[in-house]
């Protein structure tokens, strides 16, 4: 029996995993990562790769490992070029990954990995039974630290069948030619639109719903300490939280960076950028068109949708039987009502997504696995 299992070896999966083994509450041979992929962060990295992004949104102080200057200590060591930009010390994100790869190694991260994908989790009196599609394993504890980014939010026009269409969250990526438009409004769809203007090889528009929302992070940074943070503990209607949340996360919002890159791309000829409502799509012959609401309708070889993930809760094709067998608490929303250690049940403790009505609006993001991990670590 392993004494922590971690379900989820992404950003926060891994910040859990980091936390626990530099405070001692576990070592390599107590510890298991379960994730379907073969390597840690391998989503992020896809995505990441996916959009072009360059640097991170988050600041030099927010990675996985409880230094928080442990990032600048190894530019410093590796000598990177502009290892940060701007006001907030940005990290590049080829540093970014280089620092985690050496992080993994330090911690023998190989021997602790276990790719699979889970399939049930079931309470026994001493811990926890987790199912996967191999293998079952038996643990003390259990961390949840499922994401969402494998859940693409499409459209009622989106036809993913079509080979011209396809979304950033798919599995399959989509193989771009032709006039290219890219759909949605958020910092996805900005980077997007960078990479390919700055290519310059197609015709590419970016099609979005609203005005472009100027914000330097995805929520203000008082949600990260007790500016905001005392206000929503205080606040017990689980309802109330929710909404409180809602209206703090900047959704759909680009950095201030990305904004000038796109207008210059625009002033320039090398990118379309239109701000519309699709109201349908026909799928011809040699191309997609896209009808507007408000202004003629636009033809294009290939779509791309950068239009988010769906708003569901993480896990529920195999949590909902956990939820009910073990009357695990949830909110209206159905999120985990868990305490101030995180523990949603006996030995049972969610990251990310899953704590974001503890967490607050931050849960989501680097930031955000880093005060989920510290708690979970100080138990």
């Amino acid at each position: 029996m392993y004494k922590w299992v971690i379900i989820g070896g992404g950003i926060q999966g891994c910040t859990v995993a980091s936390y626990l083994l530099h405070s001692k509450k576990a070592d390599t041979p107590s510890l298991k990562v379960i994730d379907p992929h073969e390597d840690p962060l391998h989503r992020w990295k896809t995505l990441t790769r996916r959009v072009g992004m360059k640097y991170l949104r988050s600041t030099s102080v927010h990675h996985l490992d409880p230094d928080p200057h442990s990032l600048r200590k190894f530019s410093k060591k590796e000598e990177y070029a502009q290892p940060f930009i701007g006001r907030y010390d940005r990290p590049r994100l080829d540093l970014f990954n280089d620092y985690h790869e050496g992080l993994f190694q330090r911690y023998e991260w190989n021997d602790f990995w276990m790719q699979a994908t889970v399939t049930g989790l079931e309470k026994k009196t001493d811990g926890w039974e987790i199912n996967t599609d191999g293998r079952s394993i038996s643990a003390e504890r259990v961390v949840l630290a499922i994401g969402v980014n494998n859940r693409p939010h499409l459209p009622e026009w989106a036809d993913l069948s079509d080979k011209r269409m396809g979304h950033l969250f798919s599995s399959d990526e989509v193989k771009i030619s032709g006039s290219l438009v890219i759909v949605g409004g958020g910092i996805s769809a900005a980077h997007l639109a960078n990479t390919y203007a700055m290519d310059g090889e197609k015709e590419v528009t970016l099609l979005k719903r609203h005005p472009f929302r100027i914000k330097d992070f995805d929520s203000d940074p008082g949600w990260l300490g007790p500016k905001y943070m005392n206000d929503f503990h205080k606040v017990t209607c689980y309802e109330k939280r929710r909404e409180m949340i809602k209206a703090a996360r900047h959704r759909g919002s680009i950095t201030n960076g990305l904004s000038v890159k796109l207008k210059r791309h625009e002033r320039e000829g090398r990118l379309k950028i239109i701000t519309d409502q699709i109201e349908e799509a026909a799928y011809v012959k040699d191309h997609i068109h896209l009808s507007l609401k408000e202004n003629d309708g636009i033809k294009a070889q290939t779509v791309l949708l950068a239009t988010g993930a769906d708003q569901c809760v993480p896990g529920m094709e195999w949590l909902e039987g956990v939820i009910h067998s073990c009357a695990l608490r949830t909110a209206p929303c159905g999120f985990p009502v868990v305490d101030a250690h995180l523990e949603w049940g006996p030995g049972l403790y969610v990251a990310g997504a899953l704590a974001e009505l503890e967490i607050g609006p931050s849960a989501r993001n680097i930031a955000g696995a880093r005060r989920a991990a510290e708690r979970i670590a100080a138990i």
